[in-house]
């Protein structure tokens, strides 16, 4: 398996480096191609804007989506793009911050899911280019799992991350169940067990089932709902 791993820690003697490169050892020694973007180490440019082409159809007004279009496109979205198609199985490993990704990890989603390669009308969800290949979300929390729940002020953690989530399913990839590590900075503890409970289940990453989005047919006319992919994550009937 090919796999590609998307990673966005500030500090190298992180945590969350910790984990990529658990995720890298693990994965080559079962036999697995593995790719890195270190988006800091990278110094990737975070905003979307004009600079990201190398021509512009319009120079007077930008029309971002539609320049993408054109595939004009820096070589820096262009390489990253060459890792999307070469990958089977997409990791990113990211810091929980401010209920969402970090910057960092946003702006890559702007300038390389591009329209008319990630996605096109009506190439979305289940009919997208990437239903091939699979996504992991992996992230850490700064609380305790108590305080992501449906019942806690913080909220559903599921619930929070279902823009990314569903962000990568519209571009057709297959989403994999999250992995999920709270407050590792108050247990070393922890922080090993989390680490070999990652591993194992990294072992076995081939063999993972996608959780069961919803497909464009359960949907009249992609309007009115059946089940929202919302119900589907929360568990709800």
């Amino acid at each position: 398996m090919k796999v590609f791993i998307l990673y966005a820690h500030p500090e190298p003697k992180s945590y969350n480096c910790k984990l990529k490169n658990k995720a890298f050892t693990t994965l080559t020694r079962q036999g697995h191609e593995v790719k890195v973007s270190d988006l800091y180490a990278m110094e990737w440019k975070t905003v979307a804007d004009k600079e990201d082409f190398t021509e512009l159809e319009s120079k007077d007004f930008l029309k971002y989506q539609v320049e993408q279009k054109k595939r004009k496109l820096t070589e820096d979205i262009l390489e990253e793009q060459k890792k999307v198609e070469w990958a089977d199985l997409i990791i990113v490993q990211f810091p929980f911050w401010w209920f969402g990704v970090p910057a960092i990890i946003k702006g890559w989603m702007d300038r390389v899911l591009t329209s008319g390669w990630a996605y096109s009308w009506p190439n979305i969800y289940d009919k997208g280019p990437f239903t091939k290949k699979k996504v992991l979300i992996s992230t850490t929390t700064g609380g305790p799992d108590a305080l992501y729940t449906d019942k806690n002020l913080n909220g559903d953690i599921i619930q929070i991350l279902f823009p990314v989530l569903h962000s990568f399913y519209f571009c057709g990839f297959q989403i994999l169940q999250p992995n999920l590590i709270f407050s590792p900075a108050h247990s070393e503890v922890d922080r090993k067990r989390d680490l070999k409970s990652w591993a194992a289940r990294l072992k076995k990453i081939s063999e993972e089932k996608p959780l069961p989005f919803s497909r464009q047919d359960e949907y009249c006319e992609l309007t009115s709902l059946k089940k929202t992919d919302m119900d589907i994550l929360m568990r709800k009937k």
